[in-house]
């Protein structure tokens, strides 16, 4: 997939995870999901993120090649065992949660793309999924719409077809922004202030 789908399916990924409750809706786990779907393709100096960076791309293009170990999806695994373990479960209900999804929509997308390497290091076979795209092509995009309507009907069901609960997430999103005010009025009050 092109830097541009990618960056479209990790949203749309993300903004699903949030209408499921299973990431706190923020604007930073937007960004942290739009972040971890460019980073896979960092191993490419052609990629949106890998132009910005180059010796880090080189290095990497060096050491492994494209669409090789930073396509395994044993890398958000990892990380997402390394956060739950140092810094608690509820740290992957943020932005790094919302990054690791992006991460892993990017290796997915990848699939009919051409494939991928996703359970290296069990397995340095290429996996790809049909229905195959060339990068860039009309398909690849006809295959980003198809899996835009599936998360738009994820996130509608999540959402609408279960009232009760889409009363409660409304209530959470509104309680998450009330306790950031608190805390950024509390953190205003605790500056010292200047004699004059």
């Amino acid at each position: 997939m092109t830097g541009r789908s990618h960056l479209v399916l990790g949203v749309a990924c993300v903004l699903t995870a949030m209408s499921a409750a299973w990431i706190a809706p923020s604007f930073e786990g937007l960004c942290a999901g739009a972040l971890g779907s460019l980073v896979p393709d960092i191993d490419t100096e052609r990629s949106m993120l890998g132009s910005r960076l180059k010796p880090v791309s080189r290095l990497l293009a060096r050491w492994c090649g494209h669409r090789t170990v930073t396509h395994s999806l044993f890398v958000p695994f990892a990380l997402a065992v390394l956060i739950a373990t140092e810094l608690g479960q509820k740290a992957l209900a943020g932005p790094l949660g919302a990054f690791l999804i992006g991460y892993a929509s990017h290796i997915l997308g990848d699939l009919p793309t051409g494939g991928c390497w996703a359970l290296y290091p069990l397995s340095r076979n290429r996996i790809a999924f049909w229905p195959y795209a060339k990068v860039g092509s009309f398909r690849e995009y006809l295959v980003l719409l198809g899996s835009l309507a599936l998360l738009c009907v994820l996130s509608y069901h999540n959402l609408c077809a279960q009232p009760g609960e889409t009363a409660h997430r409304a209530k959470s999103v509104r309680f998450i922004a009330q306790e950031r005010l608190r805390a950024y009025e509390q953190a205003d009050h605790q500056l010292p202030r200047s004699e004059t």
